[in-house]
């Protein structure tokens, strides 16, 4: 990560040192819960030479089963303001379908769906392993004889391995806090290759 993400990492800490002191409310850990939070991500692709930082979106929805351990269904978005493709990105030089790339679109859109296991005391530390799926957002050029045709978006899967270190704190007895470092590892199928989130999140959440 570089310096601007090691800025808004120190800013929610600080942001976290705030929070803390006023949480009076036991928190419940036991039951079902939700969770929709914020933050801020940096994905690499490294085959591609390509990274960018930028605002990143998280969904949870899940069930504490002790103070000590839960389980959930966790949805990530990272890669947010990807450029648009254009026509003009590639030109064909001959006939025999020799290009020519005038430009390389930033392309780094990254949905992450885990399935992860919460360990460890929530109003201490805790970490939260998971597995699932990610869908990797790339850019096609369909070529014809006199150029390039169109140019847009496409997805493909892949699997993908997450980890999140994190503390909650308790602004409510229903309304707990999360603050969270995470990592996302995502391999797509043979056009974008394996990509690698790290960033920081804020997540609200209602327990039940």
């Amino acid at each position: 990560m570089n310096r601007s993400s090691t800025f808004l990492v120190a800013a929610v800490l600080a942001a976290s040192a705030v929070i803390a002191p006023r949480a009076g409310a036991q928190l419940n850990p036991r039951g079902p819960f939700v969770g929709i939070g914020v933050g801020v991500s940096a994905v690499n692709n490294d085959e591609l030479g390509q990274h960018r930082l930028g605002p990143a979106l998280h969904g949870r929805v899940g069930w504490g089963f002790s103070r000590s351990l839960a389980a959930m269904l966790e949805v990530g978005v990272h890669g947010l303001g990807d450029d648009r493709p254009r026509n003009s990105d590639i030109v064909v030089t001959n006939e025999l379908g020799g290009t020519q790339v005038n430009r390389r679109p930033v392309v780094l859109n990254t949905v992450s769906l885990l399935a992860s296991v919460q360990i460890g005391d929530p109003e201490q530390v805790y970490v939260r392993p998971g597995v699932g799926l990610g869908r990797h957002a790339f850019a096609t050029y369909f070529v014809g004889s006199g150029g390039v045709t169109d140019a847009q978006v496409s997805h493909e899967a892949g699997p993908a391995a997450g980890l999140a270190l994190g503390r909650v704190f308790n602004v409510a007895q229903r309304f707990p806090v999360a603050v969270e470092g995470t990592v996302l590892w995502s391999h797509g199928e043979d056009s974008s290759g394996s990509r690698w989130a790290a960033g920081v999140q804020v997540v609200p959440q209602l327990r039940f």
